[in-house]
């Protein structure tokens, strides 16, 4: 590293991280509910069940196999603290992302991407969510910048397109990292055809191959132990036929996220990133990877918008984010060359006040204005890993429990729980619902008849809505003594 950038790199560095321990203490010191989705399975896995939700059920109830198959390590050395080291291992590959953004852009426009990166509330929140958000956000950032330089790089080599690699990763990591692999396979060939007159090289062959040789194995692997074509996720959250509700509803999880991000007007820059790479015929490298991460953008937004979007403000969005910012600061960049020079001396004050305004907007206002503190996520937190210890101390092994929220409390629990949301539940995941796409995704398909038939011994909700259940009464024990709690979770127990 040259001494002149030393300064810069210190200064991200310190940015980025106490922008994760802002959130690491707003999370309530622990990972998200759902990140102990994939711990349970961890769990279970390590002994000797299999991954699964609840021994002798196969149901893929995750969608991150390689994050949740890297926590089996995890949860074998440290344990319960799994979901504190997975907010460290996130923090590292959120971190190692920013440092490819500079690899990719060494001067001006890859500096600032990566500041704006360090100071976008979406990109930090999830990356010490305890998901597999900056496991996915890295590979497929280390995919697309190999996949440039294997293009424009020494074209008559025929050395091993290494993008497969890390694209093959990403898709066991994120099912979304099949269309990420698709349109990098489609860009090459309208690459070829509109540059080059032909439609693929040995190289880009060997890229595919490269994928298919990782990816098919696994994916074939996957099917033949859970017996299904999609995970139960997909079941629980989508209606493949995409119906109105949910695509509207995806459309203003889309205005949401853009409005936490300073607006639509944010979409100027990367434009002119784009238009002046078109019309670049110098520099075809310039052109080859705007012209790429726009194709990346546009479909993989479209189809966050198909699906309904997320209950979250901006986790489905994080990975793009460092495509987006490279477009928006090499258009930002375009734009302040064209100003005299005696605004250009302003360029360092202008760059601090835009780093300060998206972290104002997309964090102060956006992720944690939103979701953490509309919600009390620490609060959330808190309850649920009580709950769940209590349930572990007090309640015989093997007892039947049902949730709301699948993450914390079977996790501490350490109990068959029945999923009441479906993710982890084949009835309830592949209900019919009519009304799909007008709730909260994730949170729309339910059936208390059929929980109530499985006569589960306890029910953990939050809130109270299940006081008018006959069947039911709330426990008459104490499983805290913090009133704030007791408000936020309610422990039913079946009437005797």
């Amino acid at each position: 590293m040259k001494h002149s950038t030393l300064p810069l790199a210190l200064l991200l560095t310190a940015l980025f991280f106490a922008h994760a321990l802002f959130y690491f203490v707003a999370l309530g010191t622990d990972a998200v509910d759902d990140a102990y989705i994939s711990f349970r399975y961890a769990q279970n896995a390590l002994r000797g069940h299999g991954l699964v939700f609840n021994p002798g059920e196969r149901v893929e109830g995750f969608t991150n196999f390689l994050w949740t198959a890297l926590m089996i390590p995890l949860e074998g050395s440290v344990g319960q603290h799994v979901g504190r080291a997975s907010m460290l291992i996130g923090a590292l590959f959120g971190f190692a992302t920013l440092a490819l953004v500079i690899r990719f852009a060494p001067r001006g426009a890859g500096w600032l991407a990566a500041f704006l990166l360090a100071a976008d509330g979406s990109f930090v929140l999830w990356s010490v969510g305890g998901l597999e958000t900056p496991l996915f956000a890295f590979l497929i950032f280390a995919g697309a910048w190999l996949y440039v330089q294997e293009q424009t790089n020494a074209e008559g080599r025929t050395n091993l397109p290494y993008s497969g690699i890390f694209f093959a990763l990403a898709a066991m990591t994120r099912p979304e990292g099949v269309l990420v692999f698709a349109i990098t396979i489609a860009h090459q060939a309208a690459w070829r055809v509109l540059s080059e007159r032909r439609l693929f090289t040995l190289r880009d062959l060997a890229r595919v191959f490269v994928f298919a040789a990782l990816f098919v194995p696994y994916w074939l692997g996957r099917w033949w132990y859970y017996k299904s074509f999609l995970p139960n996720t997909f079941h629980a959250k989508v209606a493949a036929s995409g119906p109105a509700a949910q695509i509207e509803r995806g459309w203003k999880h889309l205005g949401q996220f853009v409005n936490v991000h300073m607006s639509w007007l944010v979409i100027l820059p990367p434009v002119v990133a784009l238009l002046s790479g078109l019309r670049s015929t110098v520099n075809r490298q310039r052109s080859f990877w705007v012209t790429y991460f726009a194709a990346l953008i546009v479909p993989y937004v479209a189809y966050i918008v198909y699906v309904g979007g997320d209950w979250s403000v901006g986790r489905f969005f994080a990975p793009l984010l460092p495509f987006f910012y490279l477009l928006f600061s090499t258009g930002l960049e375009t734009l302040w060359n064209h100003l005299g020079a005696r605004v250009q001396r302003f360029g360092t004050l202008a760059a601090s006040a835009l780093i300060g305004a998206l972290w104002l907007a997309s964090s102060w206002y956006g992720e944690y204005g939103i979701y953490i503190r509309s919600f009390d996520a620490a609060r959330a937190t808190q309850a649920r890993v009580t709950m769940g210890r209590w349930l572990y101390a007090n309640v015989p092994r093997g007892t039947l429990i049902a949730v709301d929220a699948a993450g914390q409390v079977p996790y501490f629990a350490e109990l068959p729980a029945i999923d009441m949301f479906g993710i982890n539940d084949l009835h309830i995941g592949r209900l019919n619902v009519a009304t799909l796409g007008r709730g909260t995704p994730g949170h729309e398909k339910f059936d208390l008849i059929y929980v109530i038939t499985r006569q589960p011994e306890y029910i953990v909700i939050f809130g109270t809505a299940l006081d008018n259940v006959r069947e039911y009464e709330r426990a008459p024990v104490e499983w805290t003594n913090d009133p704030g709690l007791q408000k936020f979770l309610t422990l039913y127990r079946r009437r005797r």
